[in-house]
């Protein structure tokens, strides 16, 4: 049911709720490291803030916040701890796939109390067979993250023989009850995303919980009363969370580097903070990570602003956006390694904040969405008078 929840307005006070948590997730980085999911704790209190329904429909209980306030607090939160930045924003930015199915789905979804999660497995990986009015799904998927803590998932699969007008690849919304899960989430970074494997078994899904590929991906055609972002091509947009997770860790080794050259001196005894070489770095690596957000959030008000007056995006806008996810993950990736290679043998130990940071930078840039080969050819195919092959235009 719609519900009419009390939220505090100001985004400050959300972005000054960010920064709390931050800390709290921080003092939990190698517990979440551990344990290869974040700490319950900080999953609460993202809940109790209210800031995972951050881009979450009004209707639903939702903030509907601003597309560059939801950067801010990704950054925050994984300037302290990538992984919790990581999954924050992918299991906030569902919350505008759930409101792409029908209503039906989202009641089904969000129900009373409007608090529940959805994961993602979002390559169409699995199977879907016709079935009366619905269809059966087996199959599996990798790289939930944050399912651990979901109700739900948004889950991808391909069609087995569609009839005429039917779908080739669908998007569906599964209980994720009816999944398991293989805890197979054991990698070098983002290690505390829980980023495990789902496999489903025969599961019956019905029609008012899939959609088409598309209508996820190009936006929510004809929707009124929302923000842009609802409408929006997706790609746009919500792949601008995941860099934005990367330029949180940049500006976070940032700070790490400060507090690591202040605390040590050389074998002259002079302090590493007076050494002009590593000043310049600092600087360097701040302009890179900052330039990266701001990126970052530019391209989203400016894709929100040319939506709202025209009804579409430019395809050259959505090249350009696509390409920019890539290239601020890019500079934020260049800033870590920068600050890494010169912390010295100190940062190679296991428990190092520096060598998470370093790891975790590393892993952001796996995405494929933000790799550069990937996301930078469809701005050039357009600028050469060709029509763009990536599948996320």
């Amino acid at each position: 049911m719609p519900m009419d929840k009390p939220f505090i307005t100001q985004s400050s006070l959300y972005l000054e709720a960010a920064g709390d948590i931050a800390k709290q997730a921080g003092a939990f980085a190698d517990r979440t490291e551990q344990n290869r999911q974040i700490a319950s704790e900080v999953v609460v209190a993202l809940k109790d803030a209210g800031l995972l329904r951050a881009l979450q429909p009004r209707a639903y209980g939702g903030l509907e916040l601003g597309l560059d306030v939801w950067l801010s607090i990704i950054a925050t939160l994984s300037a302290q701890c990538a992984s919790t930045g990581w999954v924050y924003s992918v299991l906030s930015a569902h919350a505008t796939a759930v409101a792409a199915f029908p209503a039906a789905a989202q009641r089904e979804v969000w129900g009373e109390s409007g608090e529940a999660l959805v994961s993602s497995a979002l390559a169409p990986t699995a199977t879907a067979t016709r079935s009366g009015a619905g269809y059966h799904i087996s199959g599996r998927w990798g790289f939930s993250s944050g399912c651990d803590f979901a109700q739900w998932v948004l889950a991808g699969a391909r069609v087995v023989d569609p009839a005429p007008g039917d779908p080739a690849m669908i998007f569906c919304l599964i209980p994720m009850a009816d999944v398991s899960i293989d805890d197979d989430w054991s990698v070098m970074g983002l290690c505390g995303t829980g980023s495990k494997s789902l496999i489903a078994k025969d599961i019956t899904i019905p029609e008012h919980r899939v959609v088409p590929f598309r209508r996820l991906l190009d936006g929510i055609s004809g929707s009124s009363g929302v923000p842009a972002y609802f409408a929006m091509p997706r790609h746009a947009w919500a792949p601008c969370g995941l860099a934005a997770v990367g330029a949180g860790v940049a500006l976070g080794m940032v700070e790490k580097f400060v507090a690591y050259i202040n605390s040590r001196k050389n074998m002259s005894g002079r302090s590493l903070a007076d050494l002009e070489t590593l000043q310049v770095k600092i600087s360097e690596a701040a302009a890179e990570a900052e330039a990266a957000l701001l990126l970052l959030k530019s391209n989203c008000l400016e894709a929100v602003d040319a939506f709202n007056a025209g009804g579409d995006l430019p395809s050259l806008m959505r090249a350009r956006n696509r390409r920019d996810q890539a290239f601020a993950t890019r500079l934020a990736a260049g800033a870590v390694d920068r600050l890494y290679g010169a912390a010295g043998a100190y940062a190679l130990f296991n428990g190092n904040a520096m060598q998470r940071s370093f790891r975790d930078m590393h892993a952001v840039a796996a995405q494929i969405v933000l790799n550069f080969d990937a996301a930078g050819k469809s701005y050039a195919q357009i600028q050469l008078g060709k029509q763009p092959d990536d599948l996320l235009f």
